[in-house]
């Protein structure tokens, strides 16, 4: 069964990255990439941000019995499929999941602009995310709260 105290804590902890990112204070790009602390201080939010999504994500595939994803950005594309997450927004979640794997593994580098994107145009997606998966709590029976 969903366990649904654990993923509203997870949720919660995802929201208290991204509050954490909105008190920080950022100009332009070039601000930006010359800010290293910053930088690093929201590169970092924003995998723990994403760290909870994913588990989120496996959460559901596991409790659900759906499909084992071979990779993290292929476990939105199922939990969509089953409707837990609009269809329409799997390949922003996956977008997200491929930033991820970025950030933890460095490959060659992290494009500060990208990061810069998402700072300053894509917080929004982590509350879609959260939102997606309040509703579908709401909606269904599958799940357990824990006394």
């Amino acid at each position: 069964m969903l366990d649904r105290d654990m993923i509203e804590r997870k949720l919660g902890r995802m929201e208290d990255f991204l509050r954490e990112i909105g008190e920080v204070q950022v100009g332009s790009l070039e601000e930006f990439k010359a800010n290293t602390v910053i930088k690093r201080f929201i590169e970092r939010n924003l995998e723990l941000a994403l760290e909870q999504m994913l588990n989120v994500c496996r959460h559901i595939v596991s409790t659900l019995d759906l499909k084992e994803p071979d990779t993290y950005a292929e476990c939105y594309e199922i939990i969509a499929k089953a409707g837990v997450l609009p269809v329409g927004h799997v390949t922003t979640f996956q977008s997200m999941a491929r930033y991820r794997n970025m950030l933890v593994h460095i490959y060659d580098a992290v494009d500060d602009s990208i990061t810069y994107e998402i700072l300053t145009t894509r917080l929004g997606d982590f509350r879609l995310f959260a939102q997606s998966i309040r509703k579908y709590l709401e909606q269904t029976t599958i799940y357990r709260r824990v006394p």
